[in-house]
């Protein structure tokens, strides 16, 4: 949808919402003056009054900000301790069976009889922070809980290997994961807070708070005045949720700023490079293979994937591994990458790896260009690596978003990306799947040369990658 497209629409949403609001208001004029009685139903021109007089009175914003300062901090503050305790609980089963009835309690039982129940326990002003921890807490708990375990493990282990660092990691991969969960609890718990902290003040009724002011509204049988309130209390429920939301929406771009700290880093790297006398030197290697794989095995419940599996991968050696599909390929390569375990064998890793897994693993916010630069070595200069990009890529590709990329484009920058990290030796599972005969030549040349003497090991289904990769083919 382009941009006038748009902005034509939102205005045309705000129109409806506009006319469905005036035919409620009608509603409610036709029904106060069928009634008329004010004190069953005040219409809305006396409410809209009532409201006026409100906003003139000093009381009326010292109540406002007296209880939203109140459900505000205990919120933050709830949110903060249900985040905690939904982490602590995804990782440890002993905790999450703790917390669990806990959580089930806050989220059922009736408001009412906890504020009472709270009334004896702390007292008028500490019940009404009580009530609104109640409610605030277990929205956040269970999005932490949801997060935890729906967030992009592959991305961040991928990551990881490329050389990013863990609060690059965090950013660019694990909270874009992360932020709907906890954009939705917002929404909930703020919804929730205030009309929980006005019930408790209701019962409570603290000097100088909003449910105070709308106890004497029913005192008074002032029915004007007690909806004045409740429209007030609506509205800074709902902009305080707008509030926390927008704050939230300010870090949708936390892999921009990944992207940023990825070039700080690579730029001290490269000013310490230049230093004199050799201040930063290339780790040397030790003697001997980079990966030794030896009797290894693997089994995931009680299917054997791998049984006795060996490889032996040396300095700057290229292979490409060739077997049926279902015969463990993967798993090997992630047992080399370090993701996997193996349940048995000898494994010895002496290099890093740079890798390309069978699963997608780009930032979907960040282009296609700055997906490589995340992961890019100090070595590569960010015009080139455009550049070159231009090349491999289908026209225009460069700077859209992962999101909207193809399968096969995406395969392309993730080996980019990939040949473009630091790494002692590239391994890529499955680097051409989906691309045509063409692009398949156009990839392997590319990996031949930005190489640059690395060792490579290749997954494929293909005897002519050995062939293009001049690599050396092992079936197991």
């Amino acid at each position: 949808m382009s941009g006038s497209a748009a902005h034509t629409s939102a205005w045309r949403s705000l129109g409806g919402r506009v006319a469905v609001g005036i035919v409620w208001v009608a509603v409610w004029f036709v029904a106060a003056n069928t009634l008329g009685n004010p004190i069953l139903l005040a219409g809305p021109v006396d409410t809209l009054l009532a409201l006026g007089r409100c906003f003139v009175d000093a009381k009326f914003w010292a109540a406002i900000g007296q209880s939203g300062m109140a459900f505000a901090s205990v919120a933050a503050l709830s949110a903060a301790v249900g985040v905690a305790a939904g982490l602590l609980s995804a990782r440890c089963a002993v905790l999450d069976s703790l917390f669990a009835p806990v959580v089930h309690v806050m989220k059922s039982a009736p408001v009412a009889c906890v504020v009472v129940i709270l009334l004896v326990v702390f007292g008028s002003q500490g019940a009404v922070r009580a009530i609104v921890a109640f409610v605030a807490l277990p929205p956040f708990y269970v999005a932490a809980r949801e997060a935890f375990s729906q967030r992009p493990r592959d991305t961040e282990q991928a990551l990881r290997c490329l050389g990013v660092s863990e609060a690059g990691v965090f950013l660019s991969a694990t909270w874009p994961a992360c932020l709907p969960f906890f954009r939705t609890a917002a929404k909930t718990s703020i919804a929730l807070s205030w009309r929980a902290g006005v019930t408790g003040e209701l019962l409570s009724v603290p000097l100088g708070s909003i449910g105070a002011a709308v106890y004497a509204s029913k005192l008074t049988l002032d029915t004007p005045s007690l909806l004045a309130w409740t429209g007030a209390i609506m509205v800074c429920g709902w902009a305080c949720e707008r509030i926390a939301v927008a704050l939230l929406d300010l870090t949708e771009a936390s892999p921009r700023l990944a992207l940023h700290l990825a070039r700080d880093r690579n730029k001290t790297t490269q000013a310490l490079a230049s230093v004199p006398n050799g201040a930063v030197c290339e780790r040397a290697l030790s003697v001997g293979p980079l990966i030794s794989l030896e009797g290894v095995s693997k089994s995931y419940g009680a299917q054997r994937v791998l049984n006795d599996a060996s490889l032996r991968l040396d300095a700057g050696s290229r292979v490409c591994l060739m077997a049926p599909t279902g015969s463990g390929k993967t798993t090997l390569l992630r047992i080399v990458l370090g993701i996997e375990q193996p349940d048995g064998g000898i494994v010895v890793r002496k290099g890093s790896c740079a890798p390309v897994l069978q699963q997608a693993t780009l930032v979907e916010q960040l282009s296609a260009r700055d997906n490589v630069l995340l992961c890019a070595s100090a070595a590569h200069a960010a015009h080139s690596v455009a550049a070159e990009l231009e090349d491999l890529l289908p026209y225009g590709c460069a700077e859209k978003r992962a999101e909207k990329l193809s399968g096969g484009t995406r395969r392309l920058v993730e080996i980019a990306r990939a040949l473009y990290a630091p790494g002692d030796m590239v391994v890529l599972d499955e680097p051409f799947a989906g691309l045509d005969v063409c692009t398949r030549e156009r990839a392997c040349a590319f990996i031949m040369r930005h190489l640059a003497g690395r060792a490579l090991v290749v997954a494929t289904h293909d005897v002519s990658d050995a062939r293009l990769l001049n690599a050396s083919v092992v079936n197991f």
